[in-house]
């Protein structure tokens, strides 16, 4: 593998590397000293305590009075100017790109986040499916045009849709009940949005949008993950001898459970393949507990199975004589 010289001689000298990344920084300072920034800055913090954003007057302007373009016209350069002059520094800001869709977080206080989000349109595209997150979201339009359709989510039914016209200056928002899909483009789209995360997040949900079936959740807990999983582990392993703590996994420790949705209800999955019985009892009691986020999904899988394995109606009988 060839190595350009220049890069070769920098990545041996630590000071050249400290001082290109002093000159990034030092931008960013500059940029977030401004009196404008400052004010935004002190809103994202009022975001991130209160929730309120009718409070937020510095970032309401950003997203409602056309104040967004000039703020990221300077941010952005602000932050070129360092780069010109450094041109193999970082980038200091949590950043991805993925499917001609990026993200780059230009501000992160807490659980509010200011980020800047291209689309590019090869990625715009009718959705078969939508995710439902419970991150309060506000975006505006700052370059591109095209079409999207905002999402409304109906427990056990398909989702309303509502077709938009994307153009600078257009507002979307989103929250648990809300969201958008990007679905035709001429050119890249660029946003500019403002999103806080609650304090005890739920798992986001992706609903077909033909049926309103949830087909798939996400948790926001690592430790929800790392029991989907474990879960999941144990039911390629064929570990039968886990089904009992599986089905009480899925159900909870207090009945209902405070564990996340995912990693529930792939507990129940597995405790249903590895040992039909303590796992068709779990997905009994969860469906029988009214208060249970997975009570009527697990009524519709056991009307399912039920309907397609009468020895499981029979077991469902029984179940309800002795009780």
């Amino acid at each position: 593998m060839q190595v350009d010289p220049q890069l070769r001689d920098f990545a041996r000298d630590r000071g050249a590397q400290a001082a290109a990344q002093d000159r990034v920084l030092a931008a960013l300072a500059e940029w977030q000293a401004r009196p404008q920034v400052e004010r935004v800055l002190a809103d994202c913090r009022t975001l991130r305590d209160t929730g309120d954003f009718a409070r937020c007057g510095a970032l309401r302007a950003l997203i409602d009075d056309d104040g967004a373009q000039e703020f990221v016209a300077q941010f952005i350069a602000t932050m070129l100017a360092a780069w010109r002059d450094q041109p193999l520094a970082q980038l200091p800001f949590r950043h991805s790109y993925a499917g001609g869709q990026g993200i780059v977080h230009i501000h992160r206080d807490g659980s509010v986040t200011l980020a800047l989000v291209l689309v590019e349109p090869d990625a715009a595209r009718a959705p078969r499916t939508i995710a439902f997150s419970d991150c309060d979201r506000r975006e505006v339009v700052l370059a591109g045009q095209g079409a999207a359709v905002r999402y409304t989510r109906r427990d056990g039914a398909p989702p309303v849709a509502q077709e938009l016209r994307l153009a600078p200056g257009t507002v979307l928002t989103g929250d648990a009940d809300h969201s958008r899909a990007v679905t035709a483009l001429d050119a890249p789209l660029v946003l500019l949005r403002v999103a806080r995360e609650p304090a005890h997040s739920r798992a986001t949900r992706e609903v077909e949008l033909a049926t309103g079936q949830i087909v798939h959740r996400a948790s926001p807990s690592a430790a929800d993950g790392r029991s989907e999983l474990a879960a999941a582990l144990l039911g390629a392993m064929g570990r039968t001898d886990a089904a009992p703590a599986l089905a009480r996994y899925a159900c909870g420790e207090g009945g209902c459970g405070q564990a996340g949705e995912g990693a529930r209800w792939q507990a129940l999955r597995q405790a249903l393949a590895l040992d039909t019985a303590s796992g068709f009892a779990a997905l009994c009691a969860i469906a029988e507990c009214a208060s249970d986020p997975l009570a009527r999904e697990a009524a519709a899988l056991r009307h399912r199975l039920c309907t397609s394995y009468p020895q499981l109606a029979k077991l469902r009988e029984s179940r309800c004589l002795v009780r």
